[in-house]
């Protein structure tokens, strides 16, 4: 799903009736960026610069943020969320959102945002680089962490050459949990894609 469709976030109650029916079938809802609301994409709001570079990590930040807020996570406790990019600017302010969580509306328990934190699964497509990587690690269970290409939109020479050896190089990960990133984590969330016998 889009994290935003004409200006309207993931978590707006426009999206409940289908996100009822998902939760009904304990789906896995694999969100991607768009550009933002009331941008045009043949006018870019900074002269030069793509949508994809600032814009998509904002659009997905704002619809994890509204996914907490309008309390969809806990209305649909059966859907796993997929947040591209690391979670977009999400781990970066995790703290800054507990911190203010009180200035949002309705007010959050500062306690809580870390759990809702939690509750989301993120993918490594963006290229994540080392202090990405490191971010994310500090936010999310590396459990909860699944490779993520973003090819075709990622030129395959990006991925080979900085987003796997950034992934590779990535302290705070075992050999066992970078296995579980690069495979094991997607099987146990999807086990329909496993192959017989594997």
């Amino acid at each position: 799903m889009r994290a935003n469709t004409r200006g309207v976030y993931l978590g707006d109650p426009s999206h409940d009736r289908l996100l009822a029916e998902l939760n009904e079938r304990s789906a896995v809802v694999n969100t991607h960026p768009h550009e933002l609301p009331g941008t045009d994409p043949a006018r870019p709001a900074v002269p030069g610069v793509p949508a994809f570079y600032c814009d998509f990590p904002l659009d997905t930040t704002r619809a994890a943020v509204n996914l907490i807020l309008s309390g969809t996570l806990d209305r649909y406790p059966n859907l796993s969320f997929i947040l591209p990019h690391g979670g977009g600017f999400l781990p970066f302010i995790a703290d800054r959102m507990g911190a203010f969580a009180h200035f949002l509306t309705p007010k959050v328990e500062a306690a809580r945002v870390r759990d809702y934190l939690h509750r989301f699964y993120y993918d490594t497509a963006a290229p994540l680089g080392e202090a990405a990587a490191a971010a994310l690690l500090a936010t999310a269970d590396p459990a909860r962490i699944l490779y993520g290409s973003d090819w075709p939109a990622t030129p395959a020479d990006t991925l080979t050459g900085v987003a796997v050896p950034a992934l590779d190089r990535a302290s705070g990960l075992t050999p066992l949990q970078r296995r579980r990133v690069n495979r094991d984590n997607a099987l146990r969330l999807m086990p329909s894609l496993k192959r017989p016998g594997s």
